[in-house]
């Protein structure tokens, strides 16, 4: 294992995919659990498949192509309902960009000023989400970093240098671990996918006093 993810290290690690909108409403509920428990999030970014858009009805169609439909469509559903109610802008679900440049200065934040990152996951979410972002530009994080009154130039830097192969190499030691869902919560040796498992998530943070969420 390399020391890259802290895994092994970190009493809750959250791994989030910025172009998956199941994340983006993860972000900020998972951000109040932390400040609430006083806890450091051990934030990480991974790459997951994007979510399939609803096909067109067709006459051909087959009990299992509209299955996939019907899911698709309950899925978008479910998305706008949660993204209201957190007051979230989502225009388009089905987004599918490079994400390299956000996931590089997402590492080099972790790394050089963690007291930043939460910051940054919340601006580059929210701009990804409203279209105002490209991820793969470079230049464009680097505006997001200098922003928040880190060091672009710095982060500049480390992006010629050791950030993609740090982000390479992270992405490989997820995929041994077996690890390619977003949201994912790794806490006490287990692993829970999506933010409903937020409640159980408290009460083990809490010492796993009185009866458990069901």
């Amino acid at each position: 294992m390399t020391v890259l993810s802290a895994l092994d290290d970190s009493r809750l690690s959250v791994l989030l995919d910025l172009r998956h909108p199941l994340a983006y409403l993860a972000l900020h509920p998972t951000i109040n659990l932390a400040r609430d428990e006083g806890l450091e999030i051990n934030w990480l970014p991974i790459r997951v498949p994007p979510l399939n858009a609803p096909s067109t009805a067709g006459p051909d169609d087959d009990r299992g192509i509209r299955h996939r439909r019907i899911r698709a469509q309950a899925i978008g559903r479910e998305i706008e309902t949660y993204a209201n109610a957190q007051g979230l802008v989502l225009r388009d679900y089905y987004r599918d960009a490079d994400p390299t440049a956000a996931y590089v200065g997402w590492l080099w934040l972790r790394e050089q000023r963690p007291e930043r990152l939460e910051d940054y996951l919340t601006e580059i979410f929210r701009a990804y989400w409203a279209l105002e972002l490209d991820p793969g530009d470079e230049k464009a994080i680097s505006s997001v970093i200098e922003g928040l009154g880190a060091d672009a130039a710095g982060f500049e830097a480390w992006a010629v240098d050791r950030g993609p192969a740090s982000v390479s190499a992270l992405a490989e030691e997820l995929a041994e671990r077996g690890l390619g869902v977003a949201p994912a919560y790794l806490i006490d040796d287990e692993v829970f996918l999506g933010r409903q498992h937020l409640p159980m998530i408290r009460w083990m943070l809490g010492g796993r006093e009185g009866r458990g969420p069901i």
